[in-house]
């Protein structure tokens, strides 16, 4: 059923539309800052379907972390296997969680940067810049973890035809490795296909963020732009006086932009702390089990292929993260370059004082440095991405 639009239609609307519609789809709250295109019967019934999911995603996680106690007769790389996965699951799955108790500020922030932000302006040029952006990313990080997560399936059934052994991907508490019993062999079916269930709400946590931090550093290049056309202000056919008023009226309209962006910051920050906090200890802790598991385990090339591919996706997960926050940092520091060439030196009339005493005062504030930071200490920026994987290896050194 389609419902009517309740806001103007954009490109970026029609992009959140769609991430918002998978996200629900995967397993998280409604978003969306309008109707769901779904039937309401269909919405009742999946939300019943999902909260069972979460009940199920519990006891998934706890058998999971039960098997260190009870599978006995792990080689070498299932033990690996199990360590990571009881580690990356439960931090994956608290993805959801945390995103789940902030959908007010999620829905603030849509309508802030689909809407709010857009109406004065919205350059075009900008918006097909950030959605082939985030498109990109998105794409490039589904592909990467699907293909690791193949690549573990594909390692697993190899196995089962080279050497005659049960089908193991994910180890659970039962049943056991060496268990042969066709009971054994169903669980064990069931357990590899809720575990790529499993992984599509984190899966859409991560496609939410990344477009987000994306958004959000392209509405500060969306304020650079405004205020570099404020100076096509002075070449209309107006008096230098109407000139003069038309400019400090848009330029209070952009400084409103910007204080309303700054808003929006805070509030975006808020959602996404908690996860890119988690993913700066996950990133640390997996790249370090991924490594001791590459030096003790059979160097096959499906093995290798796979553990590459684990460890590319979460350095590219990390790299998505904090490379868009160092974007923001970067957009928001250009902002003063544009409020100076907005076109102020024109103002020539009895404003001229004012006006430029209100550019001064904003381009001060425009300077202040805007910093987002994980873990409450850490700055997300390409530097401090480069200083978390040597981190990872530093951290490995020390322990092996």
């Amino acid at each position: 059923m389609i419902q009517a639009s309740k806001y103007p239609n954009s490109k970026t609307k029609e992009l959140f539309r769609k991430i918002a519609h998978i996200a629900y789809i995967c397993g998280l709250p409604n978003f969306w800052i309008e109707e769901l295109n779904l039937p309401k019967s269909f919405i009742r019934v999946y939300d019943k379907i999902v909260r069972i999911f979460n009940v199920a995603t519990y006891f998934f996680l706890g058998i999971e972390i039960a098997a260190h106690f009870t599978q006995h007769h792990l080689t070498n790389k299932q033990k690996f296997d199990l360590l990571l996965y009881s580690i990356s699951h439960p931090i994956l799955n608290g993805y959801g969680v945390i995103v789940s108790r902030q959908v007010g500020n999620v829905k603030k922030v849509l309508l802030d940067l689909i809407v709010n932000l857009k109406v004065k302006y919205n350059d075009p040029v900008i918006e097909e810049a950030m959605i082939k952006i985030s498109m990109t990313y998105s794409v490039s990080f589904i592909t990467n973890c699907v293909l690791s997560m193949l690549t573990y399936t594909f390692d697993a059934l190899l196995m089962v035809y080279k050497k005659g052994v049960t089908f193991n991907v994910i180890i659970t508490a039962w049943p056991d490795v060496e268990d042969t019993t066709t009971e054994a062999s169903i669980g064990r079916i069931g357990f590899h296909i809720f575990w790529w269930l499993f992984v599509t709400r984190p899966f859409a946590v991560y496609v939410l963020v990344i477009n987000l931090t994306t958004c959000l550093s392209h509405q500060y290049m969306n304020l650079q732009s405004y205020f570099f056309h404020l100076e096509d202000i002075f070449k209309e056919n107006l008096s230098q006086n109407e000139k003069e008023a038309k400019y400090e009226a848009e330029y209070k309209i952009g400084v409103m932009l910007h204080a309303n962006t700054l808003r929006c910051t805070r509030r975006c920050h808020m959602v996404w702390n908690g996860v890119m906090s988690g993913q700066i200890i996950f990133n640390i802790s997996l790249i370090v089990i991924i490594m001791a598991q590459m030096m003790n385990s059979d160097r096959t090339l499906v093995n290798t292929f796979g553990t590459v591919l684990t460890a590319s996706a979460i350095l590219i997960s990390t790299g998505f993260f904090m490379w868009n926050a160092g974007d923001v940092t970067v957009q928001a520091s250009r902002l003063a370059t544009a409020m100076y060439c907005s076109g102020w030196q024109n103002c020539r009339g009895k404003s001229s004082v004012s006006i430029r005493n209100m550019v001064m005062n904003t381009i001060a504030v425009a300077q202040r440095p805007l910093v987002l930071r994980g873990l409450g200490v850490i700055d997300l920026s390409y530097q401090s991405y480069l200083s978390i994987v040597k981190a990872s290896y530093t951290v490995f050194s020390v322990i092996y």
